[in-house]
């Protein structure tokens, strides 16, 4: 019983400090329900925060404040309801790799063991499951975990090297050599090694896995909450660092990206008016207007980065979404390119074919390749959709017809639109 009570006004201890300390966390940290629970460590589900005891005892003070707040940002980041069909495993850790380096920028003593990697920072965790799914692409409980005092981590954050889009492993990327440090966990697949806790799976009332309505309905939920706090953490002057755009981004992650694309590829298609049939809408009104008549679009050019940033399984629902879209908007011919820093070759797909993109290339990246192949074949898109990750700064000048930019990563483009692609 005294074990109970002590254990108990630690918890309460470190979510009164947070509040006064990081309003912000605090303030969110106070939505969510404490649970003991028979798990490794410290979980959250959007609901609930549930800890072992005998974690929750181990740790120093400072590190359950720093828990609490990992926790907390899980959840303001909708990381509890945007993992899809991804492998909650890997999910975790990606989503470890993005929250952990803005907690250290705000100040936090992590647990040992907690996962870092300095080539990963400033990413979604989208962005960082996606590299982490490559083969080839090291277990990420063997990044670099923090130094045992915030002080010294928040150091050392500015020191480290920023992401340079090269391809290759995450230590390859970070360029420092750097080793885990005495206690932190290594070579293990297992979502624990992260050092801080889980993301489970949305739930709802009755604790049932979450339809996606609800799990949008929450993922608004906390957006709202995350603004608020913000904003009352701004008036008292302790506004949270490196978290802005990570909140605008996840907001940015519920608009769904296939009813865009479509509408821009239909958006181009041709129509005209025709009063037989009249449009029936309005005939109950007792109004005959005229109906819109569609014929189709021309041709679709569609470009591929293959410099080796795109994964297959993106291209894989690329190529499913553009086949569903196309059969609906019947263009005359899809011409897909595949371009690297040349053009690396192309197909041609009829009015009906399914779409199926066989990459070439692996070299760096440029832009113009694509734009002079789509003049030297004396061709007239009516748009040209570029699916890349933005990593190359070799814009041509821009053409007369509309182009849109799908990519998986936060960059913009120089000219057209950008569409950020969600990989599931």
């Amino acid at each position: 019983m005294n074990i109970d009570r002590a254990l108990e006004r630690k918890l309460t201890r470190a979510r009164t400090q947070l509040l006064l300390s990081q309003p912000f966390f605090g303030a969110l940290c106070l939505r969510l329900k404490l649970e003991s629970g028979a798990l490794p460590m410290m979980a959250t589900d959007g609901r609930r925060i549930m800890y072992n005891p005998g974690f929750v005892e181990a740790l120093k003070p400072a590190e359950l404040e720093a828990v609490f707040a990992h926790e907390v940002l899980h959840c303001a980041l909708g990381h509890h309801c945007r993992r899809g069909e991804r492998d909650a495993q890997l999910w975790n850790q990606a989503a470890d790799l993005a929250i952990n380096p803005i907690l250290v920028a705000n100040g936090f003593t992590l647990p040992s063991g907690a996962l870092l990697d300095s080539a990963l920072e400033n990413l979604s965790a989208e962005e960082i499951y996606a590299r982490l799914s490559r083969p080839g692409d090291p277990d990420p409980a063997a990044a670099q975990p923090p130094p045992s005092s915030s002080a010294n981590t928040t150091e050392n954050s500015r020191q480290q090297q920023p992401n340079n889009c090269a391809p290759g492993s995450a230590n390859e990327r970070a360029g420092n050599g750097a080793t885990p440090q005495e206690g932190a966990q290594t070579g293990t697949s297992s979502p624990q090694a992260a050092g801080c806790g889980e993301v489970l799976d949305a739930v709802d009332e009755l604790g049932h896995s979450a339809t996606q309505a609800e799990k949008s309905r929450q993922q608004q939920e906390w957006s709202i909450a995350a603004d608020q706090a913000m904003r009352a953490a701004k008036a008292c002057g302790h506004e949270p660092a490196s978290l802005k755009r990570q909140l605008e981004e996840s907001r940015e992650s519920q608009q769904d990206w296939r009813a865009i694309l479509q509408d821009f590829i239909t958006a181009q298609e041709p129509s005209d008016y025709r009063w037989s049939p009249p449009n029936r809408r309005y005939i109950a009104s007792g109004l005959y207007l005229p109906s819109v008549e569609r014929t189709g679009v021309g041709t679709i050019v569609i470009a591929v980065d293959t410099s080796g940033s795109i994964a297959a399984k993106e291209l894989e629902q690329f190529a499913g979404e553009i086949s569903a879209i196309c059969e609906q908007a019947q263009p005359e011919a899809v011409h897909v390119v595949y371009c690297d820093a040349a053009v690396q070759g192309s197909q041609e797909f009829q009015r009906c074919d399914a779409i199926q993109l066989e990459a070439k290339g692996g070299g760096g990246t440029d832009f113009r390749p694509v734009f002079e192949w789509v003049e030297q074949k004396h061709l007239e898109p009516v748009c040209l959709i570029y699916l890349t990750d933005l990593c190359c700064h070799s814009y041509p000048e821009p053409p007369e017809y509309p182009v849109l930019w799908v990519t998986s990563s936060r960059r913009q483009a120089a000219f057209g639109e950008t569409l950020r692609i969600t990989a599931e």
